[in-house]
């Protein structure tokens, strides 16, 4: 679990390090790993199935690093291109797709642990997501 964690938050500070400090993508890197290791937590307890959090962490902790990977290099290619209108909106284009696939991806993982519907998943997705903006933003602006 401990090697996937460390994948999970070294591919978070790469991602970061495109266009930030080296140590305001640590901060979120680790704000990052906060976040989904709390909600995860917080989330499992309250619906009764805490003893799936080890197997949870790692499947969410997985899945986000590998695409992650898979998104660092078209997000190195839309701050390369960002000028050139045709090639960013189709990087832009695939790095949306990747992101889509990302929260179908955790929804899926979310609805499987929880045994629940679709659309509570989904639901429980796009919390995790907005918790996860709003604790990186404070954390990047230096707030928390």
């Amino acid at each position: 679990m401990q090697l996937v964690l460390l994948a999970y938050f070294c591919v978070s500070v790469l991602i970061n390090q495109i266009d930030m400090s080296l140590r305001i993508s640590l901060w979120s890197g680790i704000s990052d790993l906060l976040v989904l290791m709390t909600f995860l937590y917080l989330l499992l307890r309250f619906n009764h199935f805490l003893p799936r959090y080890q197997q949870t962490l790692m499947a969410m902790a997985g899945t986000g690093s590998l695409l992650g990977l898979l998104a660092m290099p078209l997000l190195w290619a839309f701050h390369q291109y960002a000028e050139q209108s045709d090639t960013a909106n189709f990087i832009l284009f695939a790095l949306m797709l990747v992101m889509f696939w990302s929260l179908m991806v955790t929804a899926h993982i979310i609805r499987r642990t929880l045994e629940t519907s679709a659309p509570k998943a989904v639901a429980l997705t796009v919390l995790y997501v907005f918790v996860a903006i709003i604790f990186n933003g404070l954390v990047m602006s230096g707030v928390a």
